[in-house]
């Protein structure tokens, strides 16, 4: 037995510490028998929870990945899709410009054919216009001139032959005034 050195042989005290060999050993079976109780019927319950919140967390680390790549996947169709569109986009615009650079200059054609249509017919009309009032002026010039022909000479001339004349003169001066200019 173990005794403290402050006490004499032989003698011991109320507080002195003593340790019994069986009191040991009933402590460390009992320690095996909580143990293995607990083992049993504690350590499994609190395994299974422990592993299941594992499990879960694993599950929602690999949910969280799936949707991070799917979102990353997304991510690449929609800048394609964008791309694809602004490509769609920018080709319509030009063939839109192409269009309208067309449709000008078929208008500008269009225009300019109607403006030299009408300026041509502008001039057969004004050349229409001058040759008609330079015969009638022949004719009024005719007509004077063989009344001042008939009223100096006192008689009658022959219209017709003096008409002739008149207008064979005329139309040599205009052919020498168009000669000049």
């Amino acid at each position: 037995m173990l005794t403290s050195p402050l006490f004499a042989e032989g003698e011991t005290s109320a507080f002195a510490l003593v340790v019994d060999p069986w009191w040991i050993l009933v402590s460390i079976v009992q320690f095996l028998v909580l143990f293995f109780l607990l083992r049993k019927i504690l350590w499994g319950p609190v395994t299974r929870t422990l592993q299941s919140r594992a499990d879960r967390i694993r599950e929602g680390l690999d949910a969280a990945e799936a949707a991070k790549r799917e979102r990353d996947e997304m991510t690449v169709e929609r800048d394609r899709v964008l791309g694809e569109a602004r490509r769609e986009a920018n080709a319509i615009a030009e063939r839109t410009t192409k269009a309208a650079e067309a449709a000008a200059a078929e208008i500008r054609n269009a225009a300019k054919e109607e403006a030299d249509r009408i300026r041509e017919r502008g001039r057969a009309d004004a050349q229409h216009l001058h040759d008609q009032s330079l015969a009638q002026l022949r004719g009024e010039v005719a007509g004077m001139a063989v009344l001042a022909a008939s009223r100096i000479l006192g008689k009658e001339v022959d219209a017709t032959s003096h008409r002739a004349l008149i207008e064979r003169s005329l139309d040599e001066a205009g052919t020498e005034l168009g000669k000049l200019s």
